[in-house]
């Protein structure tokens, strides 16, 4: 069906248009999960990060830590490439929509106190991602979950909540 996600027909708008999207969701996450690792750009960097962990309640907050700056680096180059694409979105996602969780009382916009603006336009983006697909320039052009993203993306948000599940089972 022309239009739809992974079906652009002849026209590249769709497509370019998803291409740009994963190049900047990727990219943010890349830098991300670099800064969780190595703290640079004046940032705490992992032991930082973990420490805020343990604010929101969470145990072995270094493993915690380790690992989410790995899927966030991980996962954007996934993202950015189009392979596993509405996978590899997933997680970032849940990342996102824990940030959003965690400084909701801060508010929407940015007052001084913080704000929660930013990570909801990026959980939004992502979510686009996981529904409607990398769009034709990615590896995962021709897969069959390429073919039909609304039954992929029920897919992987289930197994996404399954594994929130467990993390937070293990790690709260």
């Amino acid at each position: 069906m022309p239009g739809s996600a992974g079906h652009e027909g002849t026209d590249p708008g769709p497509a370019i248009g998803l291409l740009l999207l994963r190049l900047v969701v990727g990219g943010f996450f890349i830098a991300s999960g670099t800064e969780k690792f190595f703290g640079w750009a004046g940032t705490p960097g992992r032991d930082g990060f973990a420490d805020s962990l343990t604010g929101f309640g969470f145990t072995q907050v270094g493993l915690l830590a380790t690992m989410t700056a790995v899927v966030e680096i991980v996962a954007g180059v996934l993202v950015i490439i189009g392979l596993l694409t509405a996978l590899a979105a997933v997680p970032l996602l849940g990342i996102s929509v824990a940030a959003v969780v965690f400084r909701f009382d801060e508010g929407l916009f940015l007052t001084g106190t913080g704000g929660f603006a930013f990570e909801l336009l990026l959980a939004a983006t992502t979510a686009a991602l996981v529904f409607a697909g990398p769009g034709r320039f990615a590896l995962d052009n021709g897969r069959p979950y390429f073919r039909f993203p609304l039954r992929s993306a029920i897919v992987f948000l289930v197994l996404g909540g399954i594994v929130t599940a467990v993390v937070l089972f293990l790690f709260r």
